[in-house]
C-alpha cells in the first residue's frame, strides 16, 4: 500500500474534507464509525501499513501537512503541550484494515482524548467559517 492508497482506501473517503466548512465538519463528526485519532497514533498506523517501492513513505511533518488537508481535526491544548486529533473513518472493506483492526483500536483507545489528564481547552480547527 502506498500513501495515496492509505489516505483514499484505508481511511474511508466519507471523512475527507471537500467543502472545508463548519457544516461539513459537523456532519463528519456525526458519521457512523468516526474515531478521534491522535495525530502521532495515526502516523504510527500509517508507517506500519505503508510499504512502497515506487515512492518513499512521508515524514511525520509531511504526513501531518497532508492529513490537515484531507481530514478535520481538533486541537487539544494541554499543560504538557498541544495534541491534534483527526476525525477518521476507517474503511471496513479494506483487507489490511480488517486484519489490523484489533491492534489499531487498542492504540486508538489508549491515546483517546479522554486520556488527557492535563487538558486546558479544545480548539475546533476548521479551515473556513
Amino acid at each position: 500500500m502506498n500513501t495515496t492508497d492509505f489516505l483514499n482506501n484505508f481511511i474511508h473517503s466519507s471523512c475527507h474534507k471537500v467543502q472545508h466548512s463548519v457544516e461539513e465538519y459537523d456532519k463528519i463528526k456525526q458519521l457512523e464509525g468516526v474515531k478521534m485519532v491522535k495525530a502521532t497514533a495515526l502516523y504510527n498506523i500509517y508507517k506500519h501499513n505503508v510499504f512502497t517501492n515506487v515512492d518513499r513513505r512521508l515524514s511525520m511533518k509531511q504526513f501531518f501537512h497532508i492529513c490537515g488537508q484531507y481530514l478535520y481535526y481538533d486541537k487539544y491544548v494541554c499543560h504538557h503541550g498541544t495534541e491534534f486529533y483527526y476525525y477518521v473513518v476507517f474503511n471496513d472493506n479494506n483487507e489490511i484494515y480488517k486484519i489490523a483492526e484489533p491492534i489499531l483500536l487498542k492504540q486508538i483507545n489508549a491515546n483517546a482524548p479522554e486520556t488527557l489528564t492535563d487538558l486546558k481547552r479544545v480548539i475546533k480547527a476548521v479551515t473556513r467559517v
